[in-house]
C-alpha cells in the first residue's frame, strides 16, 4: 500500500499535464477517479470508478508556481469556507478571479500529486455520502494523494521515430582486454585451432530527459553510439530519470594456423569508456485522438558506456621464445 510520510514541494509528475491539450485526470487512494458535478452541489467533485469526459481538467502554472485546475466547462475549483466547520472547505467551482482561493502549491511523493490550499490545508478524500474532496488536512497521507491520467477518454500515441545524438569527438576510450586463450603447439607439424572467445556483461544506462513529455505512456527506443546499442525509455510514471538495464553480448571466432612447437594468444580487446555522456534529441511521433499526426523534439542526456574496436588480437611465437624469456625473467 501507498505511504506518504513525506511529500516533497515540486510539480513531480503533474508537469507533463500542464498546458497539454489532453488533460489531465486524478485518480484517489482508493482508485475512484474525480468527476466534476455541477454548480447546485456544495462540491465540485465526486469520486467516480471510471473517468468520464466530465472528468477532465486542465492545470494552469502560475509565474509564483502554483497551479490553477480548470474543469472540463471551463469553471475553476476552488477552496471555501462552508462556514459549517472551521476546518473544513469544500472544493467547488468558480469563475477566473485572481482570488488566492483559486490557487494550489503543488507536492509530489514518488508518482503521485498532493495540493495546498491557501489556507494551508491538503486536499483530501473524504466520504459525505459520496467521496469528494475538500481542503481538510495538515498533514499530507494517502487520502490526500493522487495519481494522474489522461484526461481525455480516448488516448494519443506516441512513438521515438529517431534520435540524434551530440558530438562525440571529446570521448577518450581505454583499450581493455576482455578474455585470454593459449593454444600450445608442441608437434611437428602445424595445427589448426580455433578460438572462440565471448565478452558478456550487464550494464545499466541512465537517461534523462529534459522535459516530461509523455502523459503517462511508455516509449523506447534502440540507437547506436559508436557500436553500442543502448535504448531511450520513457515511462509511465513520468521519471525524469530513467535506468535502463542493457545487455552486451559479443562472440567472437577466428581460425588460426599454429606452426610447429609454437603458441599462440589470443586477447579479445576493446575500446571502452563506461561514464560517457552525451545530449541527445528524439523525435517523437505523436498521434492524437483525433488522428492528427505532429512530430515533437525532446531534448535529454545519455550516460553509460561506450565502446568501439571489439576485436581478437592474435600473437603466435615459437615455444623456445618463451623458454627464454622466462629464462631471463628467473636471472
Amino acid at each position: 500500500m501507498f505511504r506518504l510520510q513525506r511529500v516533497s514541494k515540486g510539480l513531480g509528475q503533474l508537469e507533463a499535464y500542464i498546458d497539454a491539450e489532453e488533460g489531465v485526470a486524478f485518480q484517489m487512494d482508493n482508485n475512484l477517479v474525480w468527476d466534476s458535478l455541477d454548480g447546485q452541489y456544495t462540491w465540485a467533485i465526486q469520486g467516480l470508478f471510471e473517468k468520464m469526459e466530465s472528468g477532465k481538467f486542465w492545470v494552469t502554472r502560475l509565474p509564483s508556481g502554483k497551479v490553477m485546475l480548470r474543469n472540463w466547462i471551463g469553471m475553476y475549483l476552488a477552496a471555501m469556507d462552508a462556514g459549517e466547520d472551521p476546518k473544513t472547505f469544500p472544493i467547488q467551482t468558480v469563475q477566473y478571479s485572481e482570488d488566492a482561493s483559486l490557487k494550489f502549491d503543488v507536492f509530489y511523493k514518488d508518482n503521485r500529486v498532493a495540493f495546498r490550499a491557501y489556507n494551508g490545508l491538503f486536499l483530501t478524500r473524504v466520504y459525505r455520502r459520496f467521496h469528494t474532496v475538500e481542503a481538510a488536512k495538515l498533514v499530507a497521507d494517502d487520502s490526500c494523494c493522487f495519481h494522474t491520467l489522461i484526461g481525455d477518454l480516448f488516448l494519443p500515441k506516441f512513438k521515438i521515430r529517431k534520435v540524434i545524438t551530440g558530438d562525440l569527438s571529446h570521448v577518450k576510450y581505454h583499450r581493455r582486454v576482455m578474455d585470454k586463450q593459449v593454444y600450445v603447439n608442441t608437434g611437428e607439424v602445424a595445427k589448426q585451432h580455433t578460438f572462440k572467445m565471448t565478452w558478456e556483461t550487464t550494464v545499466f544506462d541512465k537517461v534523462r530527459w529534459n522535459r516530461l513529455w509523455g502523459l503517462g505512456l511508455e516509449a523506447s527506443f534502440q540507437f547506436t553510439i559508436e557500436e553500442a546499442m543502448p535504448r531511450l525509455e520513457y515511462t509511465k510514471n513520468n521519471d525524469r530519470t530513467v535506468l535502463v538495464k542493457r545487455y552486451i553480448y559479443q562472440r567472437l571466432t577466428e581460425e588460426v594456423l599454429v606452426p610447429p612447437h609454437s603458441e599462440v594468444i589470443a586477447k579479445l580487446v576493446v575500446n571502452r569508456n563506461p561514464t560517457v555522456t552525451v545530449s541527445f534529441t528524439a523525435v517523437i511521433q505523436k498521434v492524437k485522438s483525433n488522428s492528427d499526426v505532429v512530430m515533437l523534439p525532446e531534448d535529454g542526456v545519455w550516460k553509460g558506456l561506450v565502446y568501439h574496436g571489439v576485436q581478437l588480437e592474435i600473437t603466435k611465437r615459437k615455444l623456445s621464445e618463451h623458454r627464454a624469456s622466462e629464462e631471463c625473467l628467473l636471472m
